[in-house]
Formats: C-alpha cells, sequence, structure tokens
C-alpha cells in the first residue's frame, strides 16, 4: 500500500476510533439519564431509517468510487437520484408513521418518526460530497467534520435528556449531527451539481449500483430484523438492552468496517487490471484490519463487566452478556468486508447480489431457532449468522483471486487466537477493588503483551506497519 494509502487507512482508523469514543463518552452521560426502554423505542425507529439509506444511496456512491473516469454528469446525477429518493422515503415514512405505531403499539413512534425520519433527507443532500472524498482518500477532512458534527449534537443531547427529553434528546441527536455535517460537507467538500440530470450517466451508475442496492436492502432487512422482532413479540425494554449491547459491538466493528469502505474500495479499484498486486493489497489490507481489531475486541469481551457498570451503572448490567456473545461474531467481519469490497472493485456486483440470497436461507434458520431462546437466543443466533456470512464471501474471493480458502482463515486466526488467548490469561489479573483500577490494567496488559508477542513471532505485518509508522511519524 502506498503511503497515500497508509495515510488514508490511519485517518480512517483515527476516525472510527475517535467517532465511536466521542460517541461513548455522549453514551456514558445519556445511559445514566435514560432506561433501557427509551433506548428501545428510539431502536424501532432505526429500522426505517436504516432500510430508507438504502434506497438514497442505491450503490451510487461506490459507482462513482469504483469509476476511474467519472464526469461531472455522473456527479450531477448521482446528487439528483439521491435527493429525489430522499424526499420520496420520508414522505413514505411521514404518511405510514400511524401504522408503524399501530403495530408496534407505541404511540410515541408517530411523533419519533416525523422527526428522525429528517435523516433521510439531510442524507441524501451529502452522498456525492462524501464519495467524492472518498475516492480522493481525504479521511482526514472526513474525521474533523464528522466530530465537529458529532460533539455538538451530544451536547445538546445530553442538555435535552437532563431536562426530561427522554426520547426526544436521543432523537434530536441524530438530527442535529447529520444537518451540521451536511454543512459542512458542502462548504469543504467544494462541489455543488453543475451538470442536468443525464439518463446515459444514470443507466452506467444504474447498472452498477442496482446490484448493490438489492445486495444491500436484504442485509439491511435481516439486519434490522432484531428490533422488529424484539420490539414487537418480547418487549422495548429488552430491545432497549440488546440496542446498547448491539451498538457497543457495532463501535468495535466500526472501527474496522469504517477502514475498508473508505479505503479498501479505492486503493483495490486502482489494481483491478493487475491481479498479484490486486492480490498483494488485498491480503495485505485484510490482515492489517484483523490484527487491530482483535486486541481491542478481546480487551472489551474481558473487561465488559467493569467497564458496563462503571460506564453505565448496574442497571445495564445485563448488557455485558449479551455484548460478550455479539463480539465473538464479528471477529471476521473485516475478512467478509474486505471480499465485498474486491467484488465491488472489479465490477462484480452481481456477485454481492447473488451471495445474499444463500446466506439469508440460512440466516431464517438460525434466527427461528434463536426465536425460541429469547433475546439470549437470538444474540447467539446473530453470531452464528456474522461467522457464516463472513466464510461465504471469504468462499467467493478465491474466484476472484489466488488466495486459497484456507490462506485466508490462516492469516487471520493468528491474530484471533493470540488476542483471546492473552485476554483470557490476563482477565484472572482483575482483582482489584477499583473498577477503573482493573480496566486501566487489563488494557496495558492486554495491547503490551500482544505487540510483545508479535515481535516476538516476528510478525512480517506488524513489523512492516510499525517501521512504516515510525517513518511516517518522522517525517
Amino acid at each position: 500500500m502506498s503511503y497515500t494509502g497508509i495515510s488514508a487507512a490511519l485517518w480512517s482508523f483515527l476516525e472510527k476510533l475517535s467517532s465511536q469514543a466521542v460517541s461513548f463518552v455522549i453514551g456514558i452521560v445519556l445511559a445514566r439519564l435514560l432506561t433501557p426502554y427509551v433506548y428501545g423505542v428510539v431502536g424501532i425507529t432505526a429500522i426505517f431509517i436504516a432500510i430508507s439509506n438504502v434506497f438514497i444511496d442505491a450503490g451510487f456512491a461506490n459507482a462513482l468510487i469504483q469509476n476511474q473516469h467519472r464526469t461531472e454528469k455522473d456527479l450531477s446525477t448521482a446528487f439528483y437520484f439521491n435527493v429525489v429518493v430522499g424526499l420520496v422515503c420520508y414522505a413514505i415514512l411521514w404518511v405510514a408513521t400511524p401504522f408503524i405505531s399501530s403495530w408496534f403499539n407505541e404511540p410515541l413512534l408517530i411523533p419519533l418518526l416525523k422527526i428522525v425520519g429528517l435523516n433521510v433527507v439531510l442524507n441524501s443532500l451529502c452522498i456525492v460530497q462524501t464519495a467524492l472524498l472518498t475516492a480522493k482518500l481525504n479521511i482526514r477532512l472526513q474525521t474533523l467534520i464528522n466530530l465537529s458534527a458529532q460533539i455538538p449534537a451530544g451536547i445538546i443531547a445530553i442538555v435535552l435528556a437532563y431536562r426530561g427529553m427522554g426520547v426526544y434528546a436521543l432523537a434530536l441527536q441524530n438530527v442535529i449531527s447529520s444537518l451540521i455535517r451536511v454543512v459542512l460537507l458542502w462548504f469543504f467538500a467544494k462541489w455543488i451539481p453543475k451538470e442536468k440530470f443525464c439518463k446515459d450517466s444514470f443507466k452506467i451508475l444504474w447498472e452498477f449500483g442496482s446490484k448493490l442496492l438489492g445486495a444491500n436492502l436484504i442485509g439491511t432487512i435481516f439486519s434490522q430484523i432484531y428490533s422488529v422482532i424484539i420490539g414487537k413479540f418480547i418487549g422495548k425494554k429488552e430491545l432497549g438492552y440488546f440496542s446498547k449491547a448491539s451498538g457497543l459491538c457495532s463501535n468495535v466493528d466500526g472501527v474496522t468496517s469504517g477502514i475498508v469502505q473508505r479505503v479498501a474500495l479505492p486503493v483495490l479499484a486502482k489494481y483491478q487490471d493487475d491481479e498479484v498486486l490486486l492480490t498483494e493489497r488485498f491480503r495485505e489490507i485484510m490482515r492489517l484490519l484483523v490484527m487491530l481489531i482483535a486486541p481491542l475486541t478481546s480487551f472489551l469481551c474481558f473487561a465488559s463487566d467493569d467497564i458496563i457498570v462503571l460506564l453505565w451503572t448496574e442497571k445495564w448490567l445485563y448488557c455485558s452478556l449479551l455484548f460478550k456473545i455479539l463480539i465473538v461474531g464479528i471477529m471476521l467481519g473485516p475478512v467478509g468486508q474486505m471480499s465485498l469490497s474486491l467484488m465491488q472493485a472489479l465490477g462484480r456486483t452481481g456477485m454481492v447480489l447473488k451471495l445474499e440470497l444463500p446466506k439469508k436461507v440460512v440466516y431464517c434458520i438460525y434466527l427461528v431457532i434463536g426465536f425460541q431462546y429469547g433475546v439470549l437466543g437470538l444474540a447467539i443466533a446473530q453470531v452464528f449468522i456474522n461467522i457464516t456470512g463472513s466464510l461465504i464471501n471469504v468462499w467467493a474471493t478465491r474466484k476472484l483471486l489466488p488466495y486459497s480458502y484456507l490462506k485466508q482463515l490462516k492469516d487471520i486466526t493468528l491474530y484471533i487466537l493470540i488476542a483471546f488467548g492473552i485476554g483470557w490469561c490476563i482477565s484472572w489479573f482483575a482483582i482489584f477493588a477499583s473498577l477503573v483500577a482493573n480496566i486501566v490494567l487489563l488494557l496495558v496488559l492486554m495491547f503490551t503483551l500482544y505487540s510483545f508477542v508479535l515481535l516476538a513471532i516476528k510478525d512480517d505485518i506488524f513489523v512492516k506497519y510499525l517501521k512504516k509508522l515510525h517513518l511516517l511519524w518522522a517525517s
């Protein structure tokens, strides 16, 4: 990977890490002020926003990133399409709110969906700008923009929650953050539509994006089905617990997925005509991602009880059990995400869609079985779903590159085994009465011993990037 790619990867990692850290700090305060029931109700609204966002993007952002010869007509056409679909989706949400509220037996959903739904329109206004910055690997600017939007929105949400606004505090937090982000992207990305809508450009974008739209829609519906099942048939409070545990896992997974989405696709797209270099870059990025996420995941898993009680109080302790289960399922996440980016870089979006069908058949079986055992059963089902999905994606990768199934698994399992082996060993040292002392001790031991082991076995990726970081810092 070039120094530009390394810099982009580092900024993407820092952006996600800082973003998740800010979100985590804000979440600490909000979790102390709000109840699991409040999070459960707001979690239901996330179902419809997530599905709407899939339609708005329609795979056009990735189509613009993948196309090395994109024109102004392509950009303008994508923008007009995104905005029109955003307005249509919001109108549908507005009309459907009484029916949604009735089905979930929750009157608060009527005003909440109308407020949170504004995110759909706001997101449609900045998809092209984000795609352009990503294609140029300008992750640093996106980092600063996202943080500049997140911090004031979080502060406002805390004030509202303190004043007893409950669900509206969380709803307005999302809207305010999106609004600030749109304004900053328009100002700093320095792009506005200059051409009219072009049918030819739309056909090119749609040919690439339509398959992603189908795949993402199927994936999003299945990812949100937990909120539907738990919110409708189990309870809003239980959904609140599951949402917080799942959100904590997403914070970890988001660090690597953010790097994949913002760095892997544009980097791999540059080597789409050179199989040897493409294979080298693919393998290198994948190993780097797992190397980064493994110790972080292990630490959070073994220190979760102390972390959750310290930050969210004991009323959220049930989240720790759910989190420990769910965290296992994201360990192979970077592998599956890298495979999907590879398919997109090679223009094989049809393969992405085809892979979703067998996955979902298996997923349904897992869900039916897990549902019989409540929230815990659904959490375990999610683990099997994530692992199965990643393994199916890995199977597809070997058809595109000379990179065997077993070699891919061997490359990543080493980091996972080392990290969780160290995590299990150091968990016995959590003997202090102070929760803070235990957490700090586990954190220091985790990353110190993990780095020591990788140096001891002379892991080539760890040594290589350690040297590059030193050179990058020195320059």
